[in-house]
């Protein structure tokens, strides 16, 4: 009996190992398809970002009756149809989502206390409404980061987009000159100079990273010619703030790499050496300013960042008017007339020539629509994002598999962004602001920065060695141009 038993439990065994493949085969192809998906809906957004609803309009169109800007209604229709693009994705990648709930409590504080300031905001019926737009960005994002969850492949989905939007621009600009120029400086099809910048500042970010480890000479001379393209619009839009910060931020790059390569022991005395640094130099300025009579802070008052410093006063004397609580969630620029407090002022950022919508100053704006508190959630949002992402860079640096350094490019981009976004904040407001294209790119980062952390205890595997000091491990041939 057991001698017909055994061919027969064999036959069972094989079915159920042919079974079990075919369903692995199938999930891989399933996974393939939602990642596809999500790419496909990731590079249509971030394309509307970069682009927005009125190429080639380079001026603010304000309502005659009201003075405010004119909101169109397409710009929500817009985001709720990427949302219906989205849904599939959430559905298929419904057990990951919980996982995000659970990796995102933070973002999700944020959340409920903008949901909060909404209901004292000045401009309620605006404030909601601008709300649920950034929760839709929100679930988009979280979406996309689900379905994204190949490093290189998020990489390549960002990348195109940008690589598509510089084609674009450079067209633009031989075509059609004239169009693509303002008396302020190159815009290309974007609604600003300064727009057109800050595309080329995120473009050159997500491609250097290519050019540094592609191991591919084909590719290589592709990226290449694309960071050129970037580096020309930048040029010929005058962004000056744009084109210091990227400049910056590629000479940095590579002390950042080497710098993160040490061992643990010195990565913690090279800190602690930069802020007794920085503190000694300030405690010497300070000593010899009062030493001499002199306003420690002269220098700085003879600033004004192209009349941003006025906007800045203006703000933080709102602030002041209620500093715990804020004027609520986006309600301050762009709103109802009657109520707006810049149009009360008559100051010159608020006449129809030199209408302004922000405080150009994304932590100022934070302070005064949200209160201490917004500013301070953010800011803990950005600093945890930061410490991750230089973390997730370390260990790709540290990496010893091949699937490891193939994620390094990804890897030095989710490193290098939120410096770079620290630092243009401070004269543009993007952190979480609804339709800035750089708000939603550090919302989409964040996301996945979180997603793909993981504590060394949590992550055993990711364990290594750290580097000697006496010398650094050189990387794979082929890696550096």
């Amino acid at each position: 009996m057991s001698e017909l038993a055994t061919p027969r439990r064999r036959v069972l065994d094989d079915w159920r190992a042919n079974h079990d493949a075919d369903r692995r085969a199938a999930a891989v192809r399933s996974d393939d398809l939602v990642a596809l998906w999500s790419a496909v809906v990731l590079v249509l957004m971030l394309l509307y970002l970069m682009i927005g609803q009125s190429p080639y309009k380079h001026e603010v169109e304000l309502d005659p009756l009201t003075g405010a800007a004119v909101a169109s209604p397409l710009n929500r229709m817009i985001w709720l149809a990427l949302l219906g693009l989205s849904v599939p994705i959430l559905w298929f990648r419904r057990a990951e989502v919980l996982t995000a709930v659970q990796r995102l409590w933070p973002l999700l504080l944020m959340f409920l206390w903008f949901a909060a300031t909404t209901r004292w905001a000045i401009d309620q019926p605006t404030s909601g409404r601008r709300l649920f737009l950034y929760v839709v960005n929100l679930i988009i994002c979280v979406a996309l980061v689900t379905g994204l969850r190949d490093a290189r492949r998020m990489h390549a989905a960002i990348a195109t987009a940008c690589a598509i939007v510089i084609i674009i621009d450079v067209v633009s600009w031989i075509v059609a000159p004239a169009k693509s120029m303002t008396f302020l400086g190159l815009a290309a099809i974007h609604n600003h100079k300064n727009t057109l910048g800050s595309v080329m500042l995120l473009s050159g970010l997500v491609i250097s990273p290519y050019i540094l480890f592609e191991r591919r000479l084909a590719w290589r001379l592709f990226w290449g010619a694309m960071f050129l393209g970037c580096v020309a619009l930048l040029i010929g839009s005058k962004s000056k703030t744009s084109m210091a910060i990227l400049a910056v931020g590629i000479l940095a790059t590579p002390v950042i790499l080497a710098v993160l390569r040490l061992r643990l022991g010195a990565l913690q005395a090279l800190l602690a050496a930069s802020l007794l640094l920085v503190a000694g130099a300030l405690f010497g300025w300070l000593t010899w300013s009062y030493g001499n009579g002199m306003d420690p802070l002269g220098p700085l008052r003879k600033l004004t960042f192209t009349q941003r410093t006025e906007v800045w006063a203006f703000a933080l004397d709102e602030f002041a008017k209620r500093p715990l609580t804020g004027l609520g969630f986006a309600s301050f620029w762009d709103v109802d007339p009657k109520i707006q407090p810049s149009l009360q002022t008559g100051e010159w950022f608020a006449q129809p020539n030199s209408y302004t919508n922000e405080s150009h100053n994304g932590y100022i704006d934070l302070l005064v629509t949200t209160g201490i508190f917004g500013l301070l959630g953010a800011l803990y949002l950005l600093g945890r994002w930061t410490l991750r992402s230089l973390t997730l860079m370390r260990r790709g640096l540290m990496a010893r598999t091949a699937e490891g350094r193939a994620d390094l490019p990804y890897s030095v981009y989710l490193g290098m962004f939120p410096l770079v976004f620290f630092v243009h904040n401070w004269m543009e407001s993007s952190f979480f602001t609804a339709n800035a294209m750089f708000g939603i790119v550090i919302l989409l980062l964040g996301i996945d920065v979180d997603m793909r952390f993981r504590s060394e205890a949590e992550d055993p595997v990711r364990r290594r060695r750290a580097l000697p000091v006496s010398g650094p491990r050189p990387l794979p041939q082929g890696w550096l141009p």
